[in-house]
């Protein structure tokens, strides 16, 4: 399977079973910028057997995609870091948040998901 058929795969499950939210970066500490994006996904909670370690009832597993992540340049321009910064951008930060319906949500990690070198999906992991 191809980058392309993986995203386009994705895409389209997520248009038929998800539902949109708002990942939310604010950067700055006087002068604070914020930066948000609303993008499809299917958000779920963790499975019994999946609460291990800090994932606690009422936390979730949300899969998105970086179509719209792309589409809306999230999380907009970037100041240029000494040395440079080697982590996709695109890829939420545990200092994001994610709001699902209408809740702001901490988002505790993210997983990036490549296929031959270009991102499929993100998988997060949310708290709150």
């Amino acid at each position: 399977m191809s980058p392309e058929d993986a995203i386009s795969s994705l895409d389209r499950m997520l248009a038929a079973n998800g539902q949109d939210i708002q990942l939310v970066r604010v950067t700055g500490a006087a002068n604070q910028a914020k930066f948000a994006a609303t993008v499809r996904a299917f958000v779920r909670g963790y499975k019994p057997n999946e609460i291990v370690g800090s994932i606690v009832q009422g936390d979730s597993m949300v899969t998105i995609s970086a179509t719209d992540i792309e589409r809306a340049n999230w999380p907009g321009p970037q100041v240029v870091k000494s040395p440079p910064v080697t982590a996709d951008i695109r890829v939420p930060t545990t200092n994001d948040k994610a709001v699902i319906a209408g809740k702001t949500r901490n988002i505790a990690a993210a997983v990036p998901f490549y296929l031959d070198g270009q991102l499929v999906r993100i998988e997060l992991s949310v708290k709150g």
